[in-house]
């Protein structure tokens, strides 16, 4: 690693962690985490945007499959479907308003800048973090309850493609989350999204 210490350019107090069995390396704005062959994950750069992952170390020692991120936190998808956060916590980092839900069943997970959305097997969908950006459901609750295939995200705002081809939308509402003017027309039919 290289650039700016403070924000990952210094990666010397995990120099012999990631010596070796690296597959890939996800990034938020000021920190890394490079996921092993062994399924652990080693973090570092600014401690408050996820540099630092102590406080889970136990959790990402084994089993992670993929690891996502928000502007300033991580959340890592294990093999038993479960997902494990950290970073900052008034963006996706603290998870535990959701951890039964995110606990197991997860097949995927999408993030915008401040927020978390996740797809479960039963097709409905736990988000987490900033509220205003997606973090909160509540007011499309009952329509990702079931039947969503994927999900989608922009910087601010998520959209859910369902079974039956309509779409739901969430977050930020002049930047994608309100879709009310369009609400006919993604009513039925759509099949993929672009964001």
């Amino acid at each position: 690693t290289w650039g700016n210490n403070r924000y990952g350019g210094d990666s010397s107090s995990v120099s012999d962690d990631i010596s070796s069995g690296v597959t890939a390396i996800y990034s938020n704005t000021y920190a890394f985490a490079a996921l092993k062959s062994d399924g652990s994950v080693v973090t570092w750069g600014d401690n408050s945007y996820g540099g630092n992952s102590s406080s889970v170390s136990d959790d990402i020692s084994s089993g992670v499959t993929a690891i996502y991120s928000s502007y300033s936190a991580f959340a890592a998808l294990k093999s038993d479907g479960s997902v494990v956060t950290w970073g900052n916590n008034s963006y996706g980092g603290d998870s535990s308003s959701v951890s039964d839900d995110l606990s197991s069943g997860v097949t995927a997970v999408d993030a915008n800048r401040l927020a978390f959305a996740a797809l479960k097997s039963d097709g409905s969908v736990v988000a987490w973090g900033r509220s205003d950006y997606g973090g909160d459901i509540s007011s499309v609750f009952d329509d990702l309850s079931s039947g969503v295939v994927t999900i989608y995200a922009n910087g601010s705002a998520f959209a859910a493609v369902k079974s039956d081809g309509s779409v739901v939308t969430w977050g930020y509402s002049i930047w994608g989350g309100n879709s009310s003017f369009v609400s006919d027309d993604l009513s039925s039919g759509v099949v993929t999204i672009y964001s």
